[in-house]
């Protein structure tokens, strides 16, 4: 197989990828195959670009990872706007990083901690009307994002496919146990079945030892006052009773135990624990959702899967394909136990994802090509 070699110029780049986080950066520069400006050598930018930039091969493509000096859509816009001026070939903008899940499909399908969602389409979710009595979202067809570009369409719909979808849970898994063995990286590997817990919807987080919390104690309805210590605080700390928790089938596996109560094969369980990938729409927003409540009554109504803060920001300047994993159940329950993990999962599937694209010929770049030896 011939070399990859790096782009002449910045024009050379089809691909960018957007993280937030720096538990998410970190993932995806695990799996560069090769850096390109190590050597002395830069691509350089634009005068009024401010975005600091890694460019490299991540897989069989070239790509841009630009660095956001922080969350929310705001700065999104503003480095998918600069990227768009120094990249001027790019051909699609991935959004990567982790996320806030919904626990059930609209199919009915779960979605663990550390599963993989990839948008079909985004949704503003906090861009609406507030009322005395409810927030109405502004959906006219002005005001939405619109969907995603033809190109976008069709290659969402190859991946989604049961052959190209097989081949990506294969590679997501070998690229995420590849980054769990590199130095530095052993927060990222699977957490355990055990570690993954879903409360129902209306179980509160608070304090649940008595006569602990004059506020929480008399918290005993959805609109009722949680102390600000209990939104800080693990549910272990807390008092959370874990008999409450939902039993899941697919945890059950991961956890050695089929459906009828005994013990399964060590192969099925590892399949269980095996990142799945789902295709469906996003949520974006520029509020961190910690409601479970409030989840399942946006998922009801939008039809997401998913909840994040960045993709409405970067889909106006480019065309965009989120691949965000899911780090926590979106609810008040949430901690940071599972990002370093969701984090990995959503860099391997990009990695693997990326192995499908297909690059656009163009003959006269390729013969300014400089190869690496």
């Amino acid at each position: 197989m011939a070399a990859i070699t790096r782009p002449n110029n910045r024009d050379g780049f089809e691909i960018a990828i957007i993280c937030a986080l720096s538990v998410e950066r970190d993932a995806v520069e695990a799996l560069l195959d090769e850096e390109y400006e190590n050597d002395g050598f830069s691509y350089g930018k634009e005068a009024m670009d401010s975005n600091a930039y890694t460019t490299g091969r991540l897989g069989n493509q070239h790509v841009v990872l630009a660095y956001m000096p922080g969350m929310g859509m705001i700065k999104a816009a503003a480095v998918a706007s600069n990227i768009r001026f120094s990249f001027r070939g790019i051909k699609v903008c991935f959004v990567v990083g982790i996320c806030g899940g919904v626990p059930t499909a609209a199919n009915g399908v779960d979605i663990i901690l550390g599963d993989v969602i990839v948008s079909t389409s985004v949704v503003q979710v906090d861009f609406g009307r507030q009322y005395p009595n409810e927030f109405v979202r502004k959906a006219s067809t002005e005001d939405t994002l619109g969907r995603a570009n033809p190109n976008i369409q069709s290659f969402i719909g190859k991946l989604s496919g049961h052959l190209v979808l097989e081949r990506l849970i294969e590679k997501t898994s070998i690229y995420t146990d590849k980054i769990g063995t590199r130095k530095g990286f052993s927060n990222s590997v699977y957490p355990g079945p055990e570690k993954d817990k879903l409360y129902p919807a209306d179980y509160q987080h608070k304090h649940w030892k008595q006569v602990v919390c004059s506020i929480c104690d008399n918290c005993n309805f959805f609109s009722d006052d949680i102390c600000e210590d209990a939104r800080k605080q693990p549910c272990t700390e807390l008092g959370c009773d874990e008999t409450r928790l939902l039993t899941r089938k697919r945890l059950q596996q991961a956890s050695g135990i089929g459906s009828n109560g005994f013990e399964v094969a060590s192969a099925e369980a590892k399949e269980a624990q095996r990142a799945q990938i789902h295709f469906g729409r996003i949520a974006c927003s520029n509020q961190v959702m910690k409601s479970g409540q409030h989840r399942d009554r946006i998922a009801q109504l939008e039809g997401v899967i998913g909840f994040e803060m960045e993709s409405a920001g970067s889909w106006d300047y480019l065309p965009t394909i989120v691949i965000k994993s899911v780090c926590d159940y979106s609810d008040s329950h949430k901690n940071k136990d599972w990002q370093a993990y969701a984090a990995a999962t959503a860099a391997a599937c990009t990695k693997a994802v990326l192995e499908e694209w297909r690059s656009v010929d163009n003959p006269i770049q390729g013969k300014e090509r400089i190869a690496l030896s």
